[in-house]
């Protein structure tokens, strides 16, 4: 998912040809509830007749954009705090590994309007000097990739000017019959200054190339708070955004993975912001009213009743967990869940799929679910590190 701001200075075009969406008009004036703004942005949704649901695997289905989720950010906290062991401070000046990086462009965007990641946003990008690049390919890349992030090298003008990092791909079906994909997704420009204290990308990689950053906007790097991390920012961000992007009180995004999508546009991008949220909120909402249709408990975070455990294996994982893409798969086991009074959950090795693919929306909806996994000893484990943060309780059972 990108956003524009409207065409910049060197005549690029910055939206597509696709016809405007003007969302915010009469906004004021109107109820606000989920079916005037779909009276509003018809085309934010893919059928305005379904319901919006939430999972923090996948975030909100129903909706042509990506939604930031849980678990993106799980990925984000994760990649951040290895890159933080790497990262030159006063106290490692001598560490010959340490190097130094930048959050920048559209997380700028989103550090200047509220502090947080854009709600329809999936990526991060970072800058690291040149200097520092064989550092991070030869020793921070291989780190990322033991945790379970993919690495790919990125080459333009046949130079290698970055590395593309993700995590795991989870696929969904949005509504309608048409799937989608969730993933946290780091694009790092390797970059240097040319001869002018102009910042540019050793391949002509990035909006910023073309843009003519000078080096005090960028240094010294500032670490600011950033959704909830203390993250290190350009110098001056605020004037890096008005460089790139020009005037950023307007909002129009526009979907590069949908043909033919039009340009939801708003005058506001407080607007965008206030549909996005209500949005997840009665997404969440219509979630948990299905997930307790069946049980006489109400729908209670931390509920002392939630007292037997539910055991997941190659014999009944199919019958339990279904497929793990469909909406109303994951909607009937969270249900089941709440009608039999789950406390716990037991998957093992051959049921490895409900640690990678529902794990994340069970400890959201669950908390007070213990959920431990079994593993069989054998090497690739089928769970990847990164999703270790939902699992309890993690035991090593090799095969007799």
């Amino acid at each position: 998912m990108h956003l524009y701001f409207g065409k910049n200075e060197n005549g690029i075009r910055a939206t597509p040809k696709k016809s405007i969406s003007i969302s915010d008009i009469n906004i004021d004036k109107m109820e606000y509830n989920m079916n005037t703004i779909k009276k509003r942005v018809p085309s934010l949704f893919i059928d305005n007749k379904e319901n919006n649901y939430y999972f923090a695997s996948t975030g909100v289905t129903n909706l042509r954009l990506t939604t930031y989720n849980e678990f993106i950010h799980d990925q984000a906290i994760l990649f951040f705090n290895i890159l933080s062991r790497h990262q030159r401070h006063e106290s490692n000046e001598s560490n010959e590994n340490a190097i130094e990086y930048a959050v920048f462009a559209g997380n700028s965007v989103g550090l200047l309007r509220g502090g947080n990641n854009l709600p329809w946003g999936d990526d991060y990008d970072i800058i690291i000097f040149e200097k520092h690049a064989t550092i991070f390919s030869q020793i921070i890349a291989p780190e990322l990739e033991n945790f379970g992030f993919k690495i790919e090298i990125k080459i333009e003008n046949k130079v290698v000017c970055g590395i593309k990092i993700f995590g795991p791909h989870i696929k969904f079906n949005k509504s309608s019959g048409s799937t989608g994909t969730s993933i946290f997704q780091c694009d790092v420009f390797f970059s240097h200054f040319d001869k002018n204290k102009f910042l540019k990308n050793s391949g002509g990689w990035g909006l910023y190339h073309q843009k003519n950053i000078p080096y005090d906007v960028v240094l010294p790097f500032k670490r600011r708070m950033f959704h909830g991390m203390f993250l290190p920012f350009f110098n001056n961000p605020q004037k890096e955004v008005e460089i790139c992007y020009t005037n950023i009180d307007k909002c129009s995004i526009f979907s590069h993975h949908l043909i033919n999508s039009e340009t939801i546009f708003y005058s506001k991008w407080e607007n965008a912001y206030l549909d996005f949220k209500y949005i997840i909120k009665n997404s969440i909402k219509n979630t948990k009213k299905v997930i307790t249709a069946n049980s006489n408990l109400s729908f209670v975070p931390d509920n002392p009743f939630h007292i037997n455990e539910l055991v997941l294996n190659s014999g009944n994982k199919n019958i339990f967990l279904g497929n793990y893409a469909c909406i109303l798969s994951k909607l009937k086991f969270l249900s089941y869940l709440s009608e039999y009074n789950i406390g716990s959950i037991v998957a093992h090795t051959d049921a490895s799929e409900f640690i990678c693919k529902y794990a994340a929306d069970v400890k959201f909806y669950f908390p007070e679910i213990k959920i431990t996994y079994i593993d069989d000893g054998c090497k690739p484990s089928p769970v990847s590190p990164i999703f270790y943060i939902y699992i309890d309780v993690f035991i090593i059972q090799s095969e007799k």
